[in-house]
């Protein structure tokens, strides 16, 4: 850098290539300009930073890098546990799904005892698929077999192999299997396969083509040149329709094992295992809340007693009993109670009329599920429910079943017609549920004059003549079963209007007061 201090000591600052300092000094000495040199070697600090700079960078460079390398499947990308990682579940702690532990627990006894199993030349499943719906138990199983196996363990996501960055997840598919490889025998899980193994060629974009790409990886690693050996896969999902066909086949899944709701007999163990560590009363009957549950999954059986096991704490009850099982059931089935919330008492009685509807329909119908519960009791978004429980399990649903049930739904709605002169916006739900059960009935079931039809899937083509028909065929059994609630309502006025008393003093009645107010138990009123 060149500095010139003019007459008037003015400063001016130039920098000059180091080549061409000896000129602009020469041509200054020339002009008789007295020029001073200084030194401009840098001190100890800049001579530092001049090292240290470019070594900070690097290292920052590789620090940024490593992380990128992570992200796009480095090892730590998602975790593999190589053993049961301290799981105390066992198939004894699995209850309600005997078929399904029974086929599990024998292919890891074929891990276990291979030659017991294959003397006969056969071998082991390479894939079993868990389905079935949400809370059936199918992790629970997987998590029992790691227990079980007694050999490596590797579990994993199905949205683990997904990744902004395209390619990263069948790398990731060969990872696990070639670590699998080295620890054989064992077991790979992967949970909620559904997230890897979609259907192929659904889209044209980057995004598709890359999940395609990764299952492609599943299924060479599954079934390719390259056998697994002792390798098992068990893969669980709530969506088996969308799965690709090549990863469902023999080969690669031998066994897809359907792991249903549990039925009374079920319900009852799973019960039992839940109550295990909890206190109940002497008085309280397992098998009373199993027939009480019908359809309930082992996720939601756990969390009635768990809400039931809260309310006791919370009551400073020594046990658990039945009231808090019922309090629970209700609060499961119907929501929560909403105490804070006031309404006034024109829409109070509304709501009881509209409710009583319901009943009155559900207790004449023939074929309809027994009345358990009614309430005006804001619940949820409801201002008032009507509770029916089934006495069984329905495994088979008749024409007969369902036609009540949208009768019952629209007993409110006749009720708010005939005894209110009006309608309300509470039925809507209502409304919606029925239609939704009369269009099932004729576009799935073939319950209408249209016989035995069936719409498939929403992108399929249909024919608008055909539409049009189905929307007609279901408006006449609405407007059948609407006009037969109609019947049953203007036949029970007064019974109703004994309930409708009944709801306004007490906001929720039992199935033995409805009864007493439709005169179907007329000695205990009596008394």
């Amino acid at each position: 850098m060149v500095t010139v201090i003019e007459e008037d000591g003015t400063i001016s600052k130039a920098i000059v290539a180091k080549e061409a300092a000896k000129d602009v000094a020469d041509v200054f000495v020339k002009n008789k300009v007295q020029v001073s040199w200084a030194d401009a070697r840098p001190g100890p600090l800049m001579t530092a930073l001049d090292w240290l700079l470019p070594i900070l960078t690097l290292l920052a460079i590789g620090i940024i890098g490593w992380r990128v390398f992570a992200s796009m499947g480095g090892h730590g990308s998602f975790e593999i546990a190589d053993s049961a990682g301290g799981q105390t579940v066992t198939f004894k702690d699995v209850a309600g799904v005997d078929e399904a532990r029974a086929e599990l627990s024998e292919t890891i006894d074929f891990l276990r005892d291979p030659l017991k199993f294959g003397r006969l030349g056969g071998r082991a499943p390479r894939g079993i698929l868990l389905s079935g719906p949400p809370g059936t138990g199918k992790t629970l199983l997987a998590r029992a077999a790691a227990n079980e196996a007694r050999v490596p363990f590797l579990s994993v996501s199905g949205s683990s192999f997904q990744e902004k960055f395209a390619g990263l997840g069948a790398a990731r598919v060969r990872r696990l299997f070639a670590r699998a490889r080295k620890l054989a025998p064992c077991v790979i899980f992967i949970d909620e396969i559904d997230a890897l193994g979609r259907r192929r060629g659904r889209g044209n974009d980057s995004a598709s083509a890359d999940q395609d790409q990764t299952l492609n990886q599943l299924l060479v690693e599954m079934d390719g040149f390259e056998q697994l050996g002792a390798v098992v896969v068990i893969a669980s999902t709530n969506r088996p329709d969308i799965l690709d066909q090549a990863l469902t086949r023999p080969g690669r899944f031998d066994r897809e094992i359907t792991v249903n709701l549990a039925d009374l007999r079920g319900r009852e163990q799973i019960l039992k295992v839940h109550a295990r560590n909890l206190k109940l009363e002497d008085g309280l009957d397992l098998s009373w809340i199993a027939r009480g549950t019908p359809g309930f999954s082992g996720a939601d059986l756990a969390n009635l007693l768990n809400e039931a096991a809260i309310f006791a704490t919370r009551d400073n009850s020594p046990a658990v009993g039945r009231p808090h099982v019922e309090y629970a059931r209700d609060k499961i089935l119907m929501g929560v109670e909403r105490l804070g919330f006031m309404m006034d008492e024109d829409e109070r009685y509304a709501t009881a009329v509209h409710e009583a509807g319901h009943v009155a329909v559900g207790l004449a119908v023939k074929n309809g599920d027994p009345i358990h519960k009614v309430s005006i009791l804001p619940r949820g978004r409801a201002l008032g429910v009507t509770q029916a429980l089934p006495e069984r399990d329905r495994l088979m649903k008749k024409r007969e079943y369902l036609e009540d049930q949208v009768a019952m739904l629209l007993g409110g709605r006749a009720a708010e017609m005939l005894l209110l002169d009006t309608m309300t916006a509470g039925a809507s739900n209502d409304i919606e549920r029925a239609v939704e059960i009369a269009r099932k009935m004729v576009a799935e079931f073939g319950m209408s004059p249209l016989g035995p039809i069936h719409l498939g899937r929403p992108e399929d083509p249909h024919s608008q003549t055909l539409l049009d028909r189905i929307e007609k065929a279901t408006n006449d059994i609405i407007d059948a079963q609407l006009k037969r609630a109609c019947d049953v309502v203007d036949s029970k006025r007064e019974e109703i209007a004994r309930l409708v008393a009944g709801l306004m003093d007490h906001d929720t009645l039992d199935s033995d007061e409805i009864q007493i107010s439709f005169g179907l138990k007329a000695e205990q009123a009596a008394a």
